[in-house]
């Protein structure tokens, strides 16, 4: 037997999520229409080795268009997801943020909702299989 408002709460996890990709994909487009693109450099990549496998996230430096030297993470991060150090690559920002950045990649810019959306879509139907199970 599921435990009571199980159901509920996989579906508001969903739907938060859901949130989330929305919002997420509202920025990358501010993005491509107002971003100012520029080029960074890979400084590092952070490795994380929980179990068998390591996930990267690369960090990447650049100077804004006020001269402020920016560091930011990469929103996605994964296995192979990583960047070579040393490696120049183009960053976009917004004009009046510039810590809103992202790498200028396709996987960059749209894997985040993406992974989100499929995330929420996961706890949805098990809510609803849940609910109606």
């Amino acid at each position: 037997m599921a435990m009571p408002g199980a159901d509920l709460l996989c579906i508001a996890v969903g739907l938060f999520i859901y949130t989330c990709a929305v919002r997420d994909a509202r920025l990358v487009r501010r993005l491509r229409r107002e971003g100012l693109r520029t080029e960074g450099l890979v400084v590092a990549n952070i490795v994380d080795r929980r179990d068998e496998s390591a996930t990267q996230t690369p960090v990447i430096r650049f100077h804004d268009h006020q001269g402020y030297v920016v560091e930011f993470r990469t929103a996605i991060q994964g296995i192979g997801m990583g960047l070579a150090t040393g490696r120049r690559v183009g960053v976009v920002y917004l004009p009046g943020s510039s810590h809103k950045a992202r790498v200028d990649m396709r996987r960059q810019l749209v894997g985040p909702a993406v992974g989100m959306i499929l995330i929420g879509t996961l706890f949805l139907g098990l809510g609803l299989v849940i609910a109606f199970g």
